[in-house]
């Protein structure tokens, strides 16, 4: 059965999931402080798995918007939690490069989506394709779950509830060369921030993490990325590449921003945060000229998937890797979970505001939506370049303490 949708169906049915995904970042922080880092990973990774085989069989708009809903839920609790907890288990030479594991796995999974889409839309019905791809979903949080179970717990989570015995072991088993000295560096910086004003995120010695926090929240979604990811197939029909086979272009799209995020983790800590996200914002900009150009200058239709490939490259390059990176060590361990609860919220609810109503604005503006995009992105590069500090190699104690004060 095929859920027959209206353009104002179509942007529930998008939308509904995003709208989830507020719902658990603004949850998550208290979850994780609460029960602790890695069973709220266990939990969300259940309630993903769940949701996601509702979403397959769902048999109306309503029933699937709302386990798309529930989807959300899981993925906002799981786009706070998880960094978060790699952060925190990370040495400091690799913090970059383990946190952005997070984005490749994202990278991974949308290869596999389009990859599923491609290979079973020549052999299954178009009502079977969609609920198969959806419930190919469940498989990786199944995996996610099993990584949990064996997780070690975190040790700054374990500092911040006091139990320092658990605390050593835990700087132990994740490798600490030096673990008496890890846990008075973690200790000494939670007692700087452990009075009753400083655990309270809207304090004023908090502004400078809380801007930069929003403000690569929201410039991330500004790039436009998420509207051509989740209207891709629909870009490539009306910018021009509708002779082209959208499904296997979408996976050449995925599979190039995949390499792009690969070659990130490898540059993020021996080049810096900073000079990925000027490269990937100069050159995303850019392509967002582009893709207009090919509708007036009559470009040909693989001119799109080309500038598409290169857009994707440049934000999996940049913003879809140190997002995560930054949101995860910018705020000092008391108000480190509310931090995150933040930004990953205004990230959430850019993503849903801007994707829900990408159909409407793109009807009026047409092909011209990405000169608007792109103006964005030359105000991008200005406030990266001249007011982003970089933080590569400091300590996660001492990030957090320089940004703070």
């Amino acid at each position: 059965m095929q859920l027959a949708l209206s353009p104002s169906g179509l942007g529930i049915a998008v939308s509904s999931g995003l709208f989830g995904t507020i719902v658990g970042a603004v949850a998550a922080g208290f979850i994780a402080d609460t029960i602790n880092r890695r069973h709220s990973m266990l939990a969300s990774g259940s309630l993903y798995m769940l949701a996601s085989l509702g979403a397959a069989f769902a048999s109306s708009l309503e029933s699937f918007a709302l386990s798309r809903f529930i989807c959300g839920i899981a993925i906002g609790l799981i786009s706070v939690i998880a960094p978060m907890y790699l952060a925190e288990i990370s040495p400091s030479r690799l913090r970059g490069r383990i946190v952005g594991l997070f984005q490749l796995n994202i990278g991974i999974g949308v290869v596999l989506a389009f990859a599923l889409s491609y290979l079973a839309s020549p052999h299954l019905a178009a009502n079977i394709t969609w609920r198969f791809c959806l419930a190919c979903g469940a498989l990786p949080a199944l995996l996610y779950q099993a990584l949990s179970l064996v997780a070690f717990q975190s040790p700054r989570w374990l500092a911040l509830k006091r139990r320092f015995s658990e605390m050593r072991v835990a700087l132990i088993a994740l490798g600490s060369t030096e673990p008496d000295s890890d846990q008075a560096s973690i200790m000494a910086a939670l007692s700087a921030f452990s009075g009753p004003r400083q655990s309270t995120l809207l304090s004023r010695q908090y502004l400078r993490p809380i801007f930069l926090a929003v403000s690569i929240a929201v410039f991330n979604q500004l790039t436009g990325v998420n509207v051509l990811l989740y209207y891709v197939l629909d870009i490539f029909t009306v910018l021009g590449s509708g002779q082209l086979n959208a499904h296997r272009d979408s996976v050449i799209v995925a599979v190039t921003s995949l390499v792009a995020t690969i070659i990130a983790l490898n540059a993020i800590d021996r080049f810096g945060r900073k000079p990925l996200l000027l490269i990937g914002t100069a050159g995303m900009g850019i392509c967002l000229v582009l893709l207009p150009a090919v509708v007036h200058m009559r470009w040909p239709p693989l001119t799109v998937v080309i500038v598409l490939v290169c857009f994707n490259s440049f934000f999996a390059f940049s913003q879809g890797t140190v997002i995560w990176v930054y949101l995860s060590e910018i705020f000092p361990l008391p108000v480190r979970a509310k931090g995150q609860t933040m930004g990953s919220s205004v990230h959430w609810i850019a993503n849903a505001l801007i994707t829900g109503s990408f159909p409407v604005i793109a009807a009026h503006l047409g092909s011209e939506v990405f000169s608007v995009l792109a103006a964005i992105m030359a105000l991008q590069f200005l406030v990266i370049l001249f007011i982003y500090p970089e933080t590569r190699n400091l300590g996660l104690e001492a990030v957090a303490s320089v940004i703070s004060r």
